[in-house]
């Protein structure tokens, strides 16, 4: 069986909410980071929460609820502490059944073993319904919490242009609230300056072309010394943990270029010239 997080990508792209090549960068971005598909793609400005919440309802045949004007029932909320609400992004709706049956607000419906928890939990059958991250996020704040949720979220975050902007604009939010960059159209030039100035570097005359972790690793275990005579084994521990950091970072920017590429912000041989090593 497909994992979850690939269930939610193949019914979005195949309601054409995203394609193939932003269902790669998305989830590049989730082996990176970790969250909820749904989420992240939300977070890309690739599609709204709603747009997002109707595909998954169609997809999946379960039904869309809206939490925006929920009556909260405090039956069933009582079935789930609001920690387990939070950490696994679900809103319980309302008690049917005499209690016997709990309808359970979930980004993502897939999610089994999820709906086993909450079964367990509440010892109730539990049918499942399609709302949108943040909704769950706010009802949580609004009826667990007794707080409004605010404008933004706390972390990191993207925002699409909104009215005026570009398709092309965005804007990436720090934790301290600090834009780093606005448009695409930012990437390419900064990633060339970044470039050249590698370049310059590895051509100054005396100074070795700095590596990666990964050529650091094949000459210490192509030289004549044995790794362990050169590093200790937390010192190799260490270097092998920035070796599989770089190999994560460049999934992400492999699918970046991906996504330039097909936006035409960035022409291949333009590219190819650019990171052609002299």
């Amino acid at each position: 069986m497909a994992a979850p997080r690939n269930r939610i990508g193949e019914i979005l792209v195949k309601a054409r909410v995203i394609d193939e090549m932003q269902l790669r960068s998305a989830l590049a971005q989730h082996d990176q980071w970790g969250g909820r598909l749904t989420r992240i793609i939300s977070d890309m400005g690739l599609a709204s929460e709603d747009t997002l919440a109707q595909a998954i309802s169609q997809g999946t045949g379960m039904q869309r609820v809206q939490l925006g004007n929920l009556t909260k029932d405090v039956g069933a909320m009582a079935k789930l502490d609001v920690a387990f609400a939070e950490q696994k992004g679900v809103f319980p709706v309302a008690l049917r059944d005499n209690g016997k049956t709990l309808v359970l607000a979930m980004a993502d419906p897939t999610d089994l073993q999820a709906i086993d928890q909450v079964a367990a939990r509440s010892r109730t059958r539990v049918i499942p319904m399609v709302a949108g991250d943040r909704e769950i996020e706010h009802a949580i704040l609004r009826h667990y919490r007794n707080q409004e949720p605010s404008a933004t979220t706390a972390g990191t975050r993207r925002e699409s242009a909104g009215p005026g902007g570009s398709d092309d604009e965005f804007k990436i939010v720090d934790i301290s609230g600090k834009t780093v960059m606005k448009a695409l159209s930012d990437i390419a030039p900064k990633m060339a300056q970044e470039n050249a100035a590698r370049q310059q570097a590895a051509a100054a005359p005396g100074r070795p072309a700095a590596g990666s972790a990964s050529d650091l690793l094949d000459e210490i275990l192509s030289g004549s010394q044995s790794p362990a005579e050169v590093f200790s084994p937390e010192e190799m521990q260490r270097l092998q943990a920035v070796q599989v950091n770089q190999e994560k970072s460049s999934k992400i920017l492999r699918a970046l270029l991906e996504l330039l590429l097909e936006k035409g912000m960035l022409q291949q041989k333009e590219l190819a010239s650019r990171m052609r090593v002299p």
